[in-house]
């Protein structure tokens, strides 16, 4: 006995110093730990994956719903469009993932401009669940801010790419059409303001920056540095129909006067005879045939008469001989005296004044109008100088269009009596343009040629009786804006390199009621993105 407990005694102060099995020893009991986190790390990777594609598709959902926001056609299916791209994202986690919820939200002081999309993924996992009881749920959210792109259009365009001053609004001139301003100057003064004008134009768009003038004295939509501002007639070629070749001149044709009176006329007849072998040697006579006197009457209310007629009475006296019997020394003659009284009352005298009937064709040194003049439809091609309408002159002409080549111009001053309308598409093809072009040239009034530029600004300064209907297109050249004008079948647009608006100009109107501008200017294209 006493042996064995000798020996227990000597194995266990021998193991107690042998170290052989700690390291055995300490993987047995480090081994639920080792396998443990193994487990955790798989399932934390799955977490991570789980969460890169689930916050993947809200992100894109978001998106997609932001987009469909943008536009009118599908605006109200922003949740749909929005599901869709959330199913179409999802692969490993399909059938796991909750629906998602789709809302619109307010953003940066907007008003349901943004879309928020939020979902769960829950799967159970061997490890985590045996652990936790549950399955992990996995959160993922998103939100997508839009802004729908917008269209802009025009009745006063500047088209010089960096002038300053491209639009100037100057004097007390008054401008409350509310159709737009534009101004494709990157100048930070591509729009300004010189002097008192009364202005409400509805929306002022410029590539550059637009006068502090306008944004503190209007209630108009102030747009400055924007992009996608453009010229619509910069791709566009004037036509050059058959007809339009024609070397022509201007002439007028001189006019004529009439006169017209009330014109009574009294006619006395008498007759006295004569003895003679002559009348000139007879002596007067008695006859027992002799004629007695007659006197006639005879009133006209209106007639025309020689333009040197005056009020009054003109008398005139005519004298026949005629032999009525007998011969030689024994000849009777008859001697008529027949007196004619002309009174001439109410004389009016009317003249028409002088007359220009002009056909389409081209005019070298430009057409100065000096009378009344009708333009014949058709392109009129001036080829330098200018169309100059100035002093008391009716002007008129239906569906004409004016082409200004090698520095040709445009001035219309106050006074003139003018009604311009300008070319329809139908005309053109007529003309032998094409259809396409036709419907793109349709409307243009003044066409300045892109290879033209003149040194005289243009200058349009009209009254209420000059009616301007069409565009006024000059690509190279500024135009002064001084008068008004009367539109009454189609709008003016004004599209210059500048445009200056000033003295006492007064346009409360550039397009005929129930009729709008639609000439596209600028176009800003729709924006979405993530902010959470």
């Amino acid at each position: 006995m006493r042996d064995t407990v000798a020996k227990l005694k000597r194995l266990g102060k021998r193991l107690r110093k042998d170290a052989s099995g700690n390291a055995i020893m300490m993987l047995a009991l480090g081994m639920p730990a080792l396998i443990g986190g193994a487990g955790l790390a798989v399932d934390t990777a799955q977490w991570y994956m789980w969460k890169r594609e689930l916050q993947f598709a809200v992100d894109q959902a978001a998106l997609a719903g932001a987009w469909a926001r943008t536009d009118p056609a599908t605006e109200n299916n922003y949740a749909t469009r929005a599901t869709q791209e959330f199913n179409a994202n999802v692969s490993v986690i399909e059938g796991d993932t909750s629906e998602p919820v789709i809302t619109l939200a307010n953003y940066a002081a907007g008003t349901g401009n943004s879309v928020i999309v939020h979902a769960t993924v829950s799967h159970e996992l061997p490890f985590s669940s045996f652990l936790t009881g549950s399955s992990p749920s996995i959160y993922a959210y998103a939100q997508a801010s839009f802004e729908e792109g917008n269209t802009f259009t025009s009745c006063l365009i500047a088209v010089d790419p960096d002038d300053d001053g491209a639009i100037n609004i100057g004097g007390n001139s008054v401008l409350t059409a509310s159709c737009g301003l534009a101004a494709l100057s990157t100048s930070d003064e591509a729009i300004t303001v010189d002097g008192n004008p009364t202005v409400d134009a509805g929306w002022i768009l410029a590539a550059g920056g637009i006068d502090q003038w306008l944004k503190d004295n209007t209630d108009d939509t102030i747009l400055e540095h924007m992009s996608g501002l453009y010229d619509p007639f910069k791709d566009l070629q004037p036509p050059n129909p058959t007809e339009s070749q024609v070397a022509r001149t201007y002439n007028c044709v001189k006019g004529s006067t009439t006169t017209k009176a009330s014109k009574k006329t009294d006619v006395t007849a008498t007759y006295t005879y004569w003895k003679g072998e002559d009348y000139n040697t007879a002596v007067q006579t008695t006859y027992s045939k002799a004629k007695s006197p007659t006197t006639t009457t005879h009133t006209d209310s209106i007639v025309i008469v020689s333009n040197d007629t005056v009020n009054g009475t003109v008398v005139t006296t005519t004298v026949t001989w005629t032999a009525v019997n007998g011969s030689s020394k024994n000849t009777i003659w008859e001697k008529k005296t027949v007196v004619t009284s002309d009174t001439y009352s109410g004389v009016t005298s009317t003249t028409t004044p002088d007359q220009a009937s002009v056909l389409p064709g081209t005019y070298t040194g430009g057409i100065k109008v000096a009378c009344n003049t009708t333009f014949s439809t058709g392109v009129y091609i001036l080829d330098g100088g200018g169309l100059e309408i100035d002093g008391q002159y009716s002007v008129t002409g239906a569906g004409v269009m004016f082409v200004l080549k090698n520095g040709a111009y445009i001035k219309i001053n106050g006074g003139s009596n003018i009604n311009l309308t300008a070319i329809q598409a139908s005309d053109l093809v007529a003309r032998g343009v094409t259809v396409d072009q036709a419907n793109k040239l349709a409307g243009m009034l003044v066409f300045e040629a892109k290879d033209s530029s003149s040194s005289n600004r243009n200058r349009i300064n009209g009254n209420a009786a000059t009616v301007l209907n069409g565009t006024v297109y000059l690509p190279n050249s500024g135009v002064d804006f001084l008068g008004t004008a009367t539109v009454t079948s189609q709008c003016l647009m004004i599209a210059a390199a500048t445009i200056n608006i000033t003295g006492d100009a007064n346009m409360s109107t550039f397009c005929p009621a129930g009729a709008v501008e639609d000439t596209v200017v600028a176009t800003q294209v729709s924006r979405v993105k993530l902010v959470a």
